[in-house]
């Protein structure tokens, strides 16, 4: 009678856990998770040591909110990593579906792309995520480690020529915002082929080897160039965006002012060069009295321009 009763409670065992195996499943791996600890392999050269306002780094990859996962996003991308999983943790409920609308949010990843080292920044970036909370994230970079010694290189020789110890910073941005436009053209024509949804171009107008190696450049080519070099002065800087046009914004003396090489590099209709400093370290209110359309930007991207 014994055996039997045994043998019934462990068929009844075996029936239950068929039955809830998903369940159990589920629970052990967040257990698991929960007690995994996850750290970044350690960053490459090109990580800044800036943390912003919108985020921030981080060491807690079991994100616990919405702007834990922002966090750990910029945290993966300011590192170098090419592929990095962080997790859900038990107590964030609403964890996989915030995610999923974060990673169709084009917007809101550039900004955050736009807020590394261009060296780190994404061409193209992926994302896996599971119904046990691990999520995923896979980055194609924008400039690859030949581009980035060709541009070091040109940096360097630039500072050696022509920046010395008893310049400030505000000397050293002009210096370099000068070389610059001196040394590069608008890219009008892929420009307009852009503008037009029929750009085919193989130019490298659209990153900092555009400006520095080519001799011509879009918008996106020129705060490369330049937010690399405000990198190596280890100036706090990021990158601001729209839709269709992109800038730098840096700290100087303690106040976040704009700075625009492409609209200080205006083309003219009669093809002459010429060299402006209409939007050279400009605050907010005097960039948008020169152009409040073309420099819209969203505010709670950039938190620090309203301090």
């Amino acid at each position: 009678m014994k055996k039997i009763f045994k043998t019934f409670a462990f068929l009844i065992f075996f029936i239950l856990v068929f039955i809830y195996r998903e369940d159990i499943v589920e629970t052990v791996v967040k257990t698991y998770m929960q007690h995994e600890e996850i750290n970044l392999p350690n960053s490459n050269i090109y990580s800044d040591d800036f943390s912003f306002m919108f985020v921030k780094k981080t060491d807690d990859f079991h994100v616990k909110s919405y702007q834990g996962m922002l966090d750990a996003i910029y945290t993966i991308l300011d590192n170098g990593s090419d592929e990095f999983s962080f997790y859900c943790d038990v107590s964030y409920d609403n964890c996989l579906n915030d995610f999923e609308a974060l990673s169709q949010n084009q917007s809101l990843l550039s900004t955050i792309n736009n807020m590394v080292s261009p060296y780190n920044s994404y061409s193209k970036i992926y994302f896996k995520f599971n119904s046990y909370g691990k999520i995923t994230v896979s980055v194609d970079k924008l400039y690859s480690n030949d581009e980035a010694y060709l541009i070091g290189n040109k940096i360097d020789e630039f500072m050696a020529a022509n920046i010395t110890d008893d310049m400030n910073i505000t000397q050293k941005i002009k210096a370099f915002h000068d070389y610059l436009i001196n040394n590069s053209v608008y890219d009008k024509d892929r420009a307009s082929a852009i503008e037009n949804g029929t750009d085919l171009s193989i130019s490298n107008s659209h990153k900092a080897i555009g400006p520095l190696i080519d001799g011509i450049s879009l918008c996106s080519g020129y705060s490369d160039a330049m937010k690399i070099y405000l990198d190596k002065l280890n100036v706090s800087n990021y990158k601001i965006a729209n839709a269709n046009h992109i800038w730098n914004l840096v700290n100087v003396d303690n106040k976040w002012l704009h700075l625009d090489l492409t609209w200080d590099d205006p083309v003219t209709s009669t093809g002459q060069n010429l060299l402006l400093y209409k939007f050279f370290l400009i605050d907010t209110d005097t960039l948008l009295k020169l152009d409040s359309e073309g420099h819209n930007f969203n505010n709670e991207y950039y938190p620090e321009i309203s301090h």
